[in-house]
């Protein structure tokens, strides 16, 4: 997903009946989201920004993040890192090391 890139659409009345439609209470986590897309949309960019979910199996960590990506018309992507302990993996470094 690095590289690629996509025209952000923020409409907070749009990214609120998204949330609303695709989650049933959750109203905190829903507000902090819309607040967070407020301030990018001030600041005219929400570009440099990677949310993590934590949680329990079935709570609807990908589901709201996925949510999220309908609200601002960006493409989700899903990256699992459990149990991996070195953030080089993340970087993509530990796959160039040799020795």
């Amino acid at each position: 997903p690095w590289g690629i890139l996509s025209q952000d659409s923020i409409d907070i009345n749009i990214a609120k009946k998204i949330l609303d439609e695709g989650h049933y209470g959750m109203d905190d986590i829903k507000q902090r989201i819309l607040e967070f897309l407020a301030i990018g949309k001030l600041q005219n960019r929400v570009q440099g920004k990677i949310l993590c979910f934590v949680g329990p199996p079935g709570v609807g960590k990908t589901s709201i993040g996925e949510s999220i990506a309908n609200a601002v018309n960006r493409k989700f992507v899903r990256i699992s890192v459990g149990g991996d302990k070195d953030t080089l993996i993340l970087k993509g470094s530990r796959r160039t090391y040799i020795g």
